[in-house]
């Protein structure tokens, strides 16, 4: 009776060390994207009229403090405005297992919306050394967004998109924006084109913030870049 007993265990001693498979379960990593938590208001630039969308690359730090900012697209007067905006945000790091570690999200701002945009090339964001494996959502191209009521109603809606593993939009949520144009925003940004965010090789829902600032401005005083 002894001896089967010391048999039944060395077999279960030989198979944990034949199979190292058996722990693998335990090396799956959960990674939790950054959010944003709070926005601030972005000015259209005095004396400018251009239109067209900012891409930034947010580098969020494992304290929720705000790290670089990266230019994926620029247009000038509108860059330096969505940098400061930007720059009074509050964030929600990204957590790896549970743990608050420093990585990227994406913000847009597009400005000036009296005239349509033209679909954009794929951006893609900017390199950045880093051991974390992931990803930011990337934009492939905007839909115009025209302002219902220019004379009456103009400023700025934010919204919080989430695009799913497929690249579609699965969630918009408005953070801060009037009825009218927070309508036409949500309405535009779901007839974007995204790549969705990746983890370790394998696509994830992801969020990112979206600015619409709509101008009072006429089209026949605007410029397209």
């Amino acid at each position: 009776m002894i001896r089967l007993r010391c048999a039944v265990v060395a077999a279960g001693i030989a198979l944990v060390v034949a199979c190292p498979w058996a722990g693998a379960a335990t090396a799956v990593r959960h990674f939790e994207p950054v959010r944003v938590v709070s926005t601030a208001a972005t000015l259209y630039p005095n004396g400018s009229t251009a239109s067209g969308t900012v891409i930034l690359l947010v580098m969020v730090e494992r304290t929720g403090e705000l790290g670089t900012i990266q230019v994926v697209r620029g247009l000038p007067k509108l860059t330096e405005e969505a940098e400061r905006s930007v720059r009074q945000w509050k964030f929600e790091p990204a957590k790896l297992n549970g743990e608050r570690v420093a990585a990227s999200v994406l913000a847009a701002f597009s400005l000036n919306l009296s005239l349509p945009s033209p679909p954009e090339p794929d951006h893609r964001p900017p390199t950045r050394k880093t051991t974390l494996p992931y990803e930011p959502i990337r934009i492939t191209a905007t839909a115009p967004a025209r302002n219902p009521a220019a004379d009456v109603a103009f400023g700025t809606v934010t919204l919080q998109v989430v695009v799913d593993p497929t690249g579609s939009v699965s969630a918009v949520e408005v953070i801060d924006g009037i009825r009218p144009l927070a309508h036409e925003a949500e309405r535009s940004v779901r007839e974007w084109r995204f790549r969705p965010a990746n983890f370790d090789g394998a696509p994830l829902a992801s969020s990112m913030v979206v600015s619409f600032i709509f101008s009072d401005l006429p089209p026949a005083q605007c410029s397209r870049f």
